[in-house]
C-alpha cells in the first residue's frame, strides 16, 4: 500500500469515532429513553457556561432510593431553572448513565446537527479514497 493510501485509509478512519460520539450516539440515547425511559420529578441544581453553551445539573431520587445527579451535555440552551423542580426521563437499569431532562428530549437534538457535518465529511473522505484508489490502480491519471 502506497503512502497516498494509507493518507487515504486514516482520512476516512478518523472522522468515525466524532461521528459516532456526537451524532449517533445522542440519537440512540434518546431513542433509548423515549421508549424504555421512566419519568422521574428532581430539582435543577445549577446551571454552568463554557463558551457561551449551557450545562444543566439535576438531582433526583430513584423509587429504590438512590441518588443521582445528572449534568446535561454543553448545549445551546437551559434545561431548566435552579432551585424549581424538572421532570427528568431515566432508563431503571442505567439511572446514573442513562438520563436526560423531558425538555431536553422534547427539544430537536443537536446532535442532528452533528451527524449531518460529520456525515457529509465521511462521505468526502470516502469519495477521496476512491479517487485514490483509482489513481493507484492507473484509471485516472
Amino acid at each position: 500500500m502506497s503512502g497516498l493510501m494509507w493518507v487515504a485509509v486514516v482520512c476516512v478512519l478518523f472522522p468515525l469515532p466524532f461521528l459516532v460520539c456526537f451524532g449517533i450516539y445522542p440519537l440512540w440515547l434518546r431513542r433509548h429513553l423515549k421508549r424504555v425511559g421512566v419519568p422521574a420529578t428532581g430539582k435543577c441544581r445549577t446551571i454552568s457556561t463554557s463558551e457561551g453553551r449551557y450545562s444543566t445539573s439535576f438531582e433526583f431520587v430513584t423509587p429504590s432510593g438512590r441518588r443521582v445527579i445528572y449534568a446535561s451535555p454543553l448545549s445551546g440552551g437551559r434545561w431548566g431553572e435552579p432551585g424549581k423542580a424538572a421532570v427528568l426521563v431515566y432508563d431503571p437499569r442505567h439511572p446514573h448513565r442513562f438520563v436526560r431532562s423531558r425538555r431536553e428530549l422534547n427539544a430537536r437534538s443537536e446532535a442532528w446537527f452533528s451527524l449531518g457535518v460529520l456525515a457529509a465529511a465521511e462521505i468526502t473522505m470516502v469519495l477521496g479514497m476512491v479517487l485514490v484508489i483509482l489513481h493507484e490502480n492507473d484509471i485516472i491519471h
